[in-house]
């Protein structure tokens, strides 16, 4: 039974008592643990003692942790934010590993700190057991204020501030919530464009645009002093407040200078990666076409393939393809996957079998490197990975060597499965004569992913680094330089950083964001319609057909669209299954959905024509038929009026008149050779009828006159 970094252990005989692994040291013999109950510093017991009360059932691993919180920056309010990131950097500055944990050395950690942020040792104190006890991430360090209500912000009626020493025309306000709209909206069109532009400028391009009335005599604006005017006082004060440095850098300067010269780099990458725990993350599109899952005569191009690999160990963590485009969404469920069980993954997934052993590799890294194209260095994926306390390492122009691990991966890829596949990239393919490879394209993207699946599992378990580094220690343990040996090595001599973290935490944290509507018919999301139980028991679809559909947030995993994901509280996610009559879509994709919406609008717009010359044949057949009861009408009745008075007499006649009518109908039809006497008898009734019709008319015509 192997320990890892942010375990949870409950204690059998003492419910109270949960435990939280912080630290195991290199050697793996002493662990450092926390009780998450009653915060306090860090204490050591044998790691061997620990996994004998695991094994002995004294002591049982806790999946769900009771600390865990879901929460986006901007949900935050600027109180929650400025508090988090000043524990933050008092905590990175004194969180020295293993000298924090030694009471003989802590303290002279702490009062350094304190001189240096010219804070208590109590404060830094509360800020250490606090990080310890709730998961050692950065939202650990959150203030509890969800919990006292909404923060309301105080609205003034009266002009705040000092007076004003000199009269003035100008009037002047407090900034309300329609100001503040015109500060941004100003500020985005007039500051933060690549020409640089002064504050003053952008202040008086405001006040042109918003505070001004035209003047009839010059035909030019001027300031509209019957109203209220937003002081550059004022103006200056919301800048600061809303807009970091690092965003108006980016926005005024441009994304490559900001990388460049601006962008903070955390951590740095040398020649020994330090053990397990630092993974390299790289995409690049696939050297062959694919065929679309639902009809393989529609050829859908190339994907997109995520590769994650750790450094030190040379071990595929994993590889995920898919064919949306490279953003932010797909490499959220590339990282997903990277963290997550391989096993349930290629199980509910990719619909095949693996070991747990064929690919034991679930964790979180300490860091992450990527290069300068990588989709990590947007903001929202910035601030998920600091979320999670993962760095990120930028290695686009000073570290090319570890971009070499990623590359050999995708070279064992062209070398090993290039000959077996149909509709590979071929460079000759333009010349005359030469074949259109996309034609002969077979396999979808689940087919392609399972081949992938496959290599990385060779490469894991069968591939010979014959120019692995081995240790001194590895030698003598007789490690071969095979990746899963030297990651298992890696994990059992504690030499690594990584963490586990549940699934649902993982999903709360790692799943792309977006936009569902509630509607009378269910939680519509990507074309299919979805429930939960808060849904039913808040009674939201009927609630949407009174008043009106409305939208939520969700997360959602586009390689599996059976399942949705909606957020109860800063804790909690609820899952929202598809209703009944969509339960032929539980396996599909979300490009599978799009190119399915897209053949049902194709094919609705194909059969317009027919519809609707449909609707006009049908529109004159009515007529035809109309016409002829009209005409029909009129040979029978005349000039005459209509008899409305004996409506139900008239009625009871016309039914027995019809049964007559079936009556002959039917001893026609029954008889296969009819005899003169049935022909005669057929004959003299429908006579019969005739008559009775000219004596009906008859006496129709009487009572009219």
């Amino acid at each position: 039974m192997q320990l890892m970094v942010n375990d949870l252990l409950l204690s059998k005989y003492n419910p109270s008592k949960l435990e939280r692994v912080v630290w195991i040291d290199y050697q793996n013999k002493w662990c450092y643990l926390v009780n998450v109950n009653k915060p306090s510093f860090p204490y050591s017991l044998e790691v061997n003692d620990i996994i004998h009360q695991l094994e002995t059932n004294e002591l049982e691993k806790v999946v769900e942790d009771p600390f865990f919180i879901s929460v986006q920056v901007k949900e935050l309010t600027d109180a929650e934010r400025k508090k988090r990131d000043e524990a933050w950097e008092i905590v990175q500055d004194v969180y020295l590993i293993p000298d924090i944990l030694l009471p003989n050395k802590r303290w002279g950690l702490i009062k350094n700190t304190s001189k240096k942020f010219n804070v208590s040792g109590k404060t830094i104190y509360n800020h250490l057991t606090r990080f310890f006890a709730r998961g050692m991430i950065k939202s650990a360090l959150l203030p509890d204020y969800y919990r006292s209500g909404n923060q309301v912000e105080h609205q003034y009626t009266k002009k705040t501030g000092r007076p004003a020493i000199y009269s003035s025309t100008i009037k002047r306000a407090n900034v309300d919530n329609e100001w503040k709209k015109i500060f941004r909206a100003s500020l985005e069109k007039y500051y933060f464009i690549r020409s640089k532009p002064s504050l003053k400028y952008a202040y008086q391009q405001m006040l042109k645009d918003y505070f001004s009335i035209k003047d009839e005599s010059t035909d030019y604006k001027v300031l509209d002093v019957a109203n209220p005017i937003p002081s550059y006082d004022q103006f200056y004060y919301w800048y600061r407040k809303w807009y970091k440095a690092d965003y108006i850098i980016h926005k005024r300067e441009g994304r490559r200078k900001y990388l460049q010269n601006h962008r903070a780099i955390t951590g740095s990458a040398t020649d020994d990666s330090m053990g397990i725990g630092l993974f390299a993350i790289d995409g690049t599109i696939g050297d062959i076409y694919l065929v679309s899952s639902l009809d393989r005569n529609k050829v859908i191009g190339r994907p997109m393939i995520y590769l994650t690999v750790d450094i030190f160990s040379r071990v595929i963590v994993s590889v995920y393809a898919t064919i949306e485009n490279m953003s932010g969404d797909s490499l959220r469920l590339a990282l997903a996957n990277a963290f997550s069980n391989k096993k349930y993954f290629c199980n509910t997934k990719l619909d095949m079998e693996i070991g747990e052993q064929e690919w034991p590799v679930h964790y979180i890294p300490h860091t992450i490197l990527a290069d300068r194209g990588s989709e990590l260095i947007s903001d929202e994926l910035t601030s998920l990975v600091e979320d999670l306390n993962i760095k990120i390492q930028n290695t686009g122009s000073y570290r090319p060597e570890l971009k070499g691990v990623c590359e050999r991966f995708i070279g064992i890829l062209q070398s090993h499965i290039a000959p077996f596949l149909e509709g590979i990239v071929q460079k000759d393919h333009a010349k005359r004569g030469g074949q259109d490879y996309r034609k002969k394209a077979v396999l979808n993207l689940k087919e392609y992913s399972r081949i992938l699946v496959r290599c990385a599992l060779y490469y894991n378990n069968e591939h010979y680094l014959s120019d692995y580094p081995l240790t001194q220690h590895m030698i003598e343990a007789k490690i071969p330089p095979i990746p899963i040996k030297l990651f298992e090595w890696g994990l059992k001599s504690g030499n690594g950083l990584l963490r586990s973290m549940s699934y649902s935490q993982i999903r709360s944290n790692v799943l792309p964001i977006s936009q569902a509507i509630v509607d009378y018919k269910g939680i519509y999301f990507k074309g299919l319609y979805y429930s939960c139980r808060t849904a039913i028991k808040e009674r939201w679809f009927s609630n949407a057909r009174i008043n009106g559909s409305w939208k939520i947030e969700v997360r959602y995993d586009s390689q599996d669209m059976s399942e949705i994901y909606i957020r109860k509280n800063r804790k909690d996610y609820e899952t929202c299954t598809l209703i009944e009559q969509y339960d032929m879509y539980k396996s599909a994709r979300m490009e599978e959905l799009i190119d399915l919406t897209i053949s049902k609008r194709q094919q609705e717009v194909d059969f317009q024509e027919s519809e609707i010359n449909g609707q006009i044949r049908l529109a004159q057949e009515i007529e035809e038929i109309v016409n002829e009861a009209k005409k029909e009408a009129k040979l029978d009745l005349g000039e005459g009026i209509k008899n409305i008075k004996d409506i139900r007499q008239n009625r009871k006649e016309e039914q027995e008149l019809t049964r007559q009518k079936k009556s002959v109908n039917i001893q026609v039809i029954n008889t296969d050779v009819p005899s003169s006497s049935t022909v005669n008898s057929a004959s003299k009734k429908i006579r019969n009828i005739d008559l009775f019709r000219q004596k009906q008319k008859e006496g129709l015509n009487n009572e009219n006159h």
